[in-house]
């Protein structure tokens, strides 16, 4: 499987991946973060199938990051509720986001046109925010005895 192969079925499973997360947040600053991602997910998809098809392909910015912020502000200055998450799962979103992050650099390196390497190299950077802000969520969210739990 390419690395293009490879991310575009990433990319639609990270959609739906995200929509669980967000269906089982009982906190609603991290479940409006979690269908964010998802919608970064789902225009990614979007984006490399239209380029698989048609071409050049106009990217709107993700905004993300922009929205998160606050979110995450909230969250470390308000009550918590935990986020009860399968360890598995969570890890398993951590190494999607950091694998889809790498395949899509390497397509970036491998493009031959300027404005597909902006349009992967776009798509790479903001996976690589949605691993920042899973890794925040995670730190914020995790109950002590399952951070304790999860590292053995």
């Amino acid at each position: 499987m390419t690395p293009k192969d490879v991310v575009l079925s990433k990319e639609g499973d990270g959609k739906g991946r995200y929509e669980r997360f967000s269906a089982l947040s009982p906190n609603p600053e991290v479940s409006r973060i979690f269908t964010m991602i998802s919608e970064d997910e789902a225009r990614h998809a979007e984006a490399l199938r239209a380029l698989e098809a048609a071409g050049k392909v106009d990217l709107p910015n993700s905004r993300t990051l922009d929205g998160a912020r606050p979110l995450l502000h909230s969250l470390r200055s308000g009550k918590r509720q935990r986020f009860r998450y399968e360890k598995e799962e969570y890890l398993a979103a951590l190494d999607f986001e950091a694998a889809s992050a790498r395949h899509l650099w390497e397509l970036a390196r491998e493009a031959t046109h300027v404005w597909e390497r902006e349009l992967l190299i776009k798509m790479a950077e903001e996976d690589e925010v949605h691993f920042t802000l899973l890794e925040q969520i995670g730190e914020l969210l995790v109950q002590p005895e399952a951070r304790i739990r999860n590292e053995q």
